[in-house]
């Protein structure tokens, strides 16, 4: 049987507008298995803003984040209602039948008896069959829709800042801020890895100091923007020559070459 919640999912009665007038309040009924509360968060981020899952998600501890990964890497794709998964090779298959029983009866020469009056109602009635199943397969895919995309949201959002993870260098990028550096010191000292979640953060703590900024009165601004810094010493200049990588000849046998030193 189709399910009607998700066919009505899109309409005026859909979930996402009831979550709307209360505010996106769902909460949970106790433990959960790993599948139903990686759906469960996939639902969240679903209807809530960026900012609004990622501060819930951050203050999981690190135990209940590499469960959510885990379970999206076991399964990485969405799963399916059980009736969707038989509902398009059914429905197409029954359509088909109708369509070639139809077919046939019009053929030239075709008998107008009893038997094959029986042929075209059960061809129509497959034709019906086949194309009420094949509607309500696009129904359910189209309400889905989002659910789809937020799956694989939820699993960036878990998934440690690793050589895998696609925002690892968006993540680096934004540590050169000092709020940024701060925050995730803090997430390394007191919660473990950081995950996805916590570029969220991060990028959001760099628009509000970048806002912040925003405010400063301009002549302050504009003194700070034309004082040059102050000289630094002999010694200090020499050790930062030092510690800066260069660019220094190294022959070889076969051809030249430049190799970075520090």
């Amino acid at each position: 049987m189709v399910n009607i919640k998700q066919i009505l999912d899109g309409s005026l009665l859909s979930r996402s507008r009831l979550m709307q007038a209360r505010e996106q309040y769902a909460p949970s009924d106790g433990a959960l298995s790993p599948e139903r509360e990686f759906e469960r968060w996939t639902e969240r981020i679903s209807v809530q803003s960026e900012l609004g899952a990622a501060r819930e998600i951050a203050g999981l501890s690190d135990a209940e984040m590499a469960a959510m990964e885990a379970q999206f890497a076991r399964v990485p794709i969405r799963p399916r209602a059980p009736w969707l998964r038989g509902a398009l090779p059914g429905g197409a298959a029954f359509a088909l039948l109708g369509v070639l029983g139809l077919a046939l009866h019009g053929l030239p020469g075709s008998s107008t008896s009893g038997a094959h009056a029986v042929v075209q109602a059960f061809s129509t009635a497959s034709l019906l069959i086949g194309l009420v199943v094949l509607s309500a397969w696009v129904l359910s895919a189209f309400s889905s829709l989002h659910l789809e995309l937020s799956y694989g949201t939820t699993g960036l959002y878990f998934g440690r800042l690793d050589e895998q993870h696609p925002w690892l260098l968006k993540a680096l990028s934004l540590t050169h801020h000092p709020v940024a550096e701060s925050y995730r010191q803090q997430v390394l000292r007191d919660r473990g890895w950081l995950r996805g979640v916590d570029l969220v953060i991060m990028q959001e703590l760099v628009r509000a100091q970048h806002a912040l900024d925003q405010t400063r009165p301009v002549r302050g601004v504009a003194e700070q923007l034309q004082l040059l810094p102050a000289p630094m010493p002999a010694p200090a200049r020499a050790r930062r020559r030092a510690q800066q990588p260069r660019l220094v000849h190294a022959a070889s046998e076969s051809e030249p070459k430049l190799s970075l030193l520090k």
